[in-house]
């Protein structure tokens, strides 16, 4: 009786142990209290749970993105991850009793007769370790830790879709607009060049004036073949980001419709929002708590573990025991204090990589806060520029026809205006991409309301 008691004591003295480990608390990283570049007043701010792209007021773009948030099979392969590591959790069993059971039944006989003798027995063991020093605790954490990292993944997938579904569609409607623009202008300058032909067997222009023409006919119908390349590129893109066949969505493009515009700017908030809207850092973050959290379950194993032990048995007598068992580690101490090192190691280098990933998202910000002004005013400009060339192309065209100016004249109007034509398109989809990457930046739009993901209702 004395040494149960004492068993028992003891093991009530190592139950109130304090458990191993500081708790673990989110590191700051200090950023400045605002970005460098300023935006427009009366911007709108930027969340994870703001559907920025609706700015664009194109109701294709958005039945894309919503369609593409359910179907693509990138995000799909992400939340199966979250599923696996949530069952890989449960599967471990960490801190639940583990036991099994059997029992068997035979008939004995022999061949001189006699009475059959039917045997049966069963057994049934239980085994349960007490979390003396809160390394079952932690590793609770640490698998915990290690699913919502797998969720912030998931969700760094949704915005890197968002952001990829957004440019292939600007991208796609600023082909079909360029491709317009080459062939308004190869009509344009097929009518000259039927004009001048004619002039030339009257004898007002000469041969040289017709080849000339036809050569900046031919040059502009050669633009349109590498356009339509690049617009079937952009279509099949985001038929495979819907998780369809590549050429599903070509039905959607058979018409043109303008290069999608903003209808407002807008606001990038401060850079301490990064922590709550970026899942690539709350991903960093949540890695940097798994490897916090492994800091305390090596320290729990250079101390005793405890665990309850029963044991059942009945056949044709019954026996059973129960009581704890105590280990201690003794000869391999010193693999476990590496290991305790180890862990050390990989949680400083998870603070480093914590600590890259905001500033890299800082800079990521503001290099997109500069890009979207930049090209703005760009655009601005060049729509002046477009505005000039188009007089100053009507002009030429009215003296040509009058005789008062020469073809080269005409030509050299002709390829400016077209030029301006294009690069106004070209800065239009400028302007709409670098919206998106910026919205990107800040993270926005992955946790939308009312977004219902696999890995939330798993």
């Amino acid at each position: 009786m004395f040494r149960v008691t004492t068993t028992l004591a003891t093991t009530l003295l190592l139950a109130g142990c304090t458990t191993l480990g500081q708790p673990y608390v989110a590191p700051s990283v200090d950023t400045n209290a605002r970005y460098g570049t300023a935006v427009a007043g009366g911007a709108k701010s930027v969340t994870a749970n703001t559907m920025w792209w609706r700015a664009f007021n194109d109701s294709q773009l958005n039945a894309l993105i919503e369609a593409g948030l359910k179907q693509n099979l990138t995000v799909a392969q992400a939340v199966e991850r979250v599923i696996a590591a949530r069952e890989t959790a449960a599967a471990s069993g960490i801190g639940l009793p583990t036991g099994s059971a059997s029992g068997s039944a035979a008939a004995e006989g022999n061949s001189a007769g006699g009475d059959v003798e039917l045997n049966r027995s069963a057994t049934a063991t239980l085994n349960w370790e007490i979390d003396l020093f809160g390394g079952l605790a932690k590793r609770r954490e640490a698998a915990q830790a290690s699913i919502d990292a797998a969720t912030e993944e998931a969700n760094m997938a949704r915005l890197t879709l968002i952001g990829d579904i957004a440019t292939a569609y600007v991208e796609a409607r600023g082909y079909q607009d360029r491709i317009h623009i080459a062939r308004t202008t190869l009509e344009s300058q097929n009518q000259t060049l039927a004009l001048t032909r004619k002039q030339n067997e009257v004898g007002v222009v000469t041969r040289l004036d017709v080849t000339q023409l036809a050569g900046d006919v031919a040059s502009t119908a050669a633009s349109i073949p590498a356009l339509e390349i690049s617009l079937n590129e952009s279509i099949h893109r985001l038929g495979v980001l819907l998780g369809q066949q590549p050429s599903a969505l070509k039905s959607m493009f058979a018409a043109a419709t303008q290069i999608p515009r903003l209808s407002g700017s807008v606001q990038a908030g401060i850079p301490s929002d990064l922590m709550r809207d970026r899942p690539d850092i709350r991903k960093a973050e949540r890695t940097l708590a798994e490897a916090a959290a492994n800091i305390g379950v090596a320290q729990s194993d250079l101390y005793p573990s405890l665990t309850l032990a029963g044991n059942l048995s009945v056949s044709s007598s019954t026996s059973w025991s129960l009581g704890p068992t105590l280990s201690l580690p003794i000869f391999n101490r010193g693999a476990l204090q590496a290991t305790v090192r180890l862990e050390e190691s990989d949680a400083r280098q998870a603070y480093l990589a914590y600590r890259e990933t905001v500033l890299e998202a800082v800079e990521e910000i503001e290099n997109a806060l500069v890009g979207f002004s930049k090209q703005q005013a760009r655009r601005s400009e060049l729509a002046k520029s477009y505005t000039s060339y188009s007089e100053a192309t009507d002009i030429a065209d009215d003296l040509y026809r009058a005789g008062d100016t020469t073809l080269l004249d005409l030509l050299t109007a002709q390829r400016s205006l077209y030029d301006a034509r294009d690069s106004l398109a070209q800065s239009s989809v400028a302007v709409a991409t670098q919206y998106i990457i910026l919205c990107k930046a800040l993270g926005g739009g992955w946790n939308i309301s009312g977004a219902t993901t696999a890995e939330s209702r798993s």
